[in-house]
């Protein structure tokens, strides 16, 4: 792994609200590490001795159950960071994180990252919202798989995918009908005849390997 410059660390929104002191300090700790496509970079139950941060490429968050199945809970974009919690309670990684693209990331260790963390009130407050929004994040999720059909949680994860890349129609989303299974916890069955009823309403395009968001409002209305 290759340590970075200063200039690489202001560009991180995690470490946006630090002084020149500490934006020197963690550029000496910070490694640039770099995935292929489709590579694991920790598996559930792994020791979570270091967060991420995504330069380039997307990273699929999932569990996996006994019998195999996986179900994903997040799809990061770059600019996002993860890992943070296993980091902070020092328990086993609660999910597995595998590249969706060929991804670069830049990789701080726990101890590096926990004696910053006590210098500098900014990046705890700046923890703190992220790990609030994660807990939003996550009962939404589990509301979306209580009480939605399966029609209901493919077109409100479409969306919520669709919101995420662009605050405008359309919106292409690289994911194949199996990636958006596995997102929505079903088969990708009922996957593929919820998107081609969505179709013929107008309110996706199908192309092979990806899915064009073209009506969310319409999405969302049939989950209101």
């Amino acid at each position: 792994m290759e340590p970075i410059g200063p200039e690489r660390v202001r560009q991180v929104s995690l470490f946006r609200t630090l002084d020149e002191a500490h934006v020197q300090r963690l550029s000496k700790h910070l490694r640039e590490r770099r995935y292929r496509k489709g590579e694991l970079i920790f598996d559930q139950g792994d020791p979570g001795d270091c967060l991420y941060v995504i330069v380039s490429g997307r990273v699929r968050i999932y569990l996996t159950s006994p019998d195999g199945r996986e179900a994903t809970i997040r799809i990061l974009e770059s600019g996002t960071s993860f890992g943070e919690l296993a980091v902070l309670d020092r328990a086993p990684r609660a999910a597995s994180a595998a590249t969706l693209d060929d991804t670069v990331t830049l990789v701080l260790l726990r101890d590096d990252f926990m004696q910053i963390l006590r210098d500098s009130f900014p990046l705890v407050q700046h923890v703190l919202g992220l790990l609030t929004e994660m807990v939003r994040y996550n009962t939404s999720y589990a509301e979306r798989l209580a009480f939605l059909s399966v029609p209901g949680r493919v077109a409100a994860l479409l969306a919520q995918l669709a919101d995420a890349a662009d605050p405008r129609d359309p919106v292409r989303l690289d994911l194949t009908q199996q990636e958006l299974a596995a997102f929505a916890s079903t088969t990708r069955e009922w996957v593929n005849r919820a998107l081609r009823d969505f179709a013929e309403r107008g309110m996706v395009r199908l192309e092979r390997g990806a899915v064009t968001v073209l009506d969310r409002a319409g999405l969302r209305a049939l989950v209101e």
